[in-house]
């Protein structure tokens, strides 16, 4: 039996994951994988990350989240450390009228953060970790697109010959 620990998730294009994880096997050994996966996600997944900006927006020491010219938007995060210095970075932009600014959160530990919302975060990359497993290992994709609404109706030509 192995365990698998994600060390980090980007949605790409909004539609694709790219995941770096590491998966403990028996015997001491670990064994690194990093995806570039082309299955669309699933909804759920995109929801997941749909949480995370304002995180974001305060943890970069930006102004409210509400303010009407901002957009922020969280593409991805890095768990790093191990044990009490085990934590997490989210990475993101926000969008105002002279475009678009990258923004990396400082590193947020879960046990020692002064970040009054590290447990709601920790609750919510928890639930992002469930729906990348569920993604990776159980087949939880986007539904397959239909490709028409309506059975396709045959032509029929006929030639004239003269």
């Amino acid at each position: 039996m192995s365990t698998v620990k994600i060390k980090n998730a980007k949605i790409k294009d909004d539609l694709f994951l790219e995941v770096e994880y590491t998966e403990e096997l028996q015997g001491h050994s670990k064994k690194d994988t990093k995806l570039s996966c082309t299955v669309p996600i699933h909804q759920d997944l995109k929801d997941a990350f749909k949480k995370f900006p304002k995180h974001l927006a305060y943890l970069c020491d930006e102004t409210s989240i509400d303010d009407d010219d901002k957009v922020y938007d969280v593409k991805g995060f890095s768990i790093g450390g191990n044990d009490e210095n085990e934590g997490v970075t989210l990475s993101g932009s926000k969008e105002n009228q002279f475009g678009i600014v990258n923004l990396n959160t400082p590193f947020q530990k879960w046990e020692k953060s002064d970040y009054h919302e590290i447990g709601v975060l920790g609750e919510e990359i928890e639930a992002a970790i469930y729906e990348i497993n569920e993604y990776l290992f159980n087949g939880k994709k986007a539904p397959e697109q239909q490709l028409s609404l309506f059975e396709e109706e045959t032509t029929t030509f006929s030639e004239e010959t003269i």
